[in-house]
């Protein structure tokens, strides 16, 4: 078993000479244990390593993966999770059905359509995802969709590729051939570029699918990023959906990424260091960089209320929160509060 650079995350492999290309399976490490993913057939020293470890759950992630799923559940007294549409069909017996959204131990389960198996679905955590058979690594470096003939319905499993684009997948751990390290969004993107029977550069905005994160109410508004699906890279473009009483997110500006907000549908108000306004379906407004540009979005009407927003993307960004003092600094993914201001040299000791 060898380690990978995603920290947690380590494999095993079978070389498959009539595919002319690896399998493999996956060991992820969470706070509940292992997840053994599509498991090969361990060798000993597999086992040895394994042994060691507290696991928690088998992941089978389609039919056709069920390798030595039933011999590893066996071995650690452990449940086999597998896609609910695909669970009646597979011979071990399956612990719990995975559906769409669901929560594995901290990875969440993104189900695709369109592929061999109905059930066909990636566990995604924080820029990685583990697929099954949905890609395969080949060549080495890049990606491909199995061969048309075994997908149920290859231009839509194409479009439903995309939703590992929104995920902003950088690592991609795939079941058949190479993993694509670091540079997933671009191979995918360059995947499905190639295609001839799908534009996949383009979404209507009733086709996006809005979802709400966990959060503390009134900031339940749900969003898409629907720059990703379409395989944008320098420009993000947001899709907003506000129910009455619901908040788009707190109020916020940014240090690097100028914003515009374009209300599609409805009406809403704007909060701004100018003031308080009401908008409505049409308006157009501009959130330059700095404190001038700080905005809230509030819907106190009665109907729903969808809006787009649009930015540069600038890795280099910090985005300010006035109401509690937070700052977020984007490359690090940390959230520091802005007040009080600490000396340069606080908390230093000296050696």
């Amino acid at each position: 078993m060898q380690a990978t650079v995603v920290p947690g995350i380590m494999t095993w492999s079978r070389w498959q000479p009539d595919r002319a290309m690896f399998f493999n399976s996956w060991l992820v490490a969470t706070d509940a244990g292992h997840l053994a993913v599509d498991p090969l057939a361990p060798d000993a020293e597999d086992l040895a390593q394994m042994d060691a470890l507290p696991m928690h759950a088998v992941v089978v992630t389609n039919r056709d993966h069920e390798r030595a799923a039933a011999l590893v559940a066996e071995r650690y007294g452990i449940p086999v999770f597998a896609p609910e549409p695909d669970a009646d069909e597979m011979q071990v017996p399956v612990a719990r059905r995975l559906r769409d959204g669901d929560d594995v131990a901290g990875w969440r389960v993104l189900m695709f359509a369109g592929f061999k198996t109905p059930g066909e679905f990636a566990l995604v955590r924080r820029g990685v995802a583990i697929t099954g058979d949905a890609f395969w690594g080949v060549p080495a470096g890049a990606l491909r969709l199995m061969p048309d003939e075994k997908l149920a319905d290859p231009a839509r499993a194409a479009l439903s590729a995309r939703r590992l684009l929104e995920a902003n997948v950088r690592h991609l751990l795939v079941g058949d051939g190479m993993p694509v390290f670091h540079r997933a969004f671009e191979a995918l993107t360059a995947m499905l570029d190639a295609r001839p029977d799908v534009f996949v550069r383009r979404i209507n905005l009733d086709e996006v699918v809005v979802e709400r994160d966990v959060a503390p109410l009134p900031f339940t508004a749900a969003a898409a990023d629907v720059g990703r699906i379409i395989g944008a890279q320098r420009l993000g473009y947001a899709f907003g959906r506000l129910e009455p009483g619901e908040v788009y997110c707190p109020y916020h500006w940014h240090t690097r990424e100028e914003e515009a907000l374009l209300v599609w549908r409805g009406a809403a108000t704007l909060r701004t260091p100018a003031g308080t306004f009401a908008v409505r379906a049409g308006d157009l407004v501009a959130f330059p960089v700095g404190p001038g540009g700080a905005h809230r979005l509030t819907n106190d009407a009665e109907a729903t209320c969808e809006v787009l927003i649009f930015a540069n993307i600038d890795a280099g960004d910090a985005c300010f929160y006035p109401d509690s003092a937070k700052v977020l600094v984007e490359a690090a993914g940390t959230i520091v509060r802005s007040a009080p201001e600490l000396d340069y040299f606080d908390g230093e000791v000296p050696a």
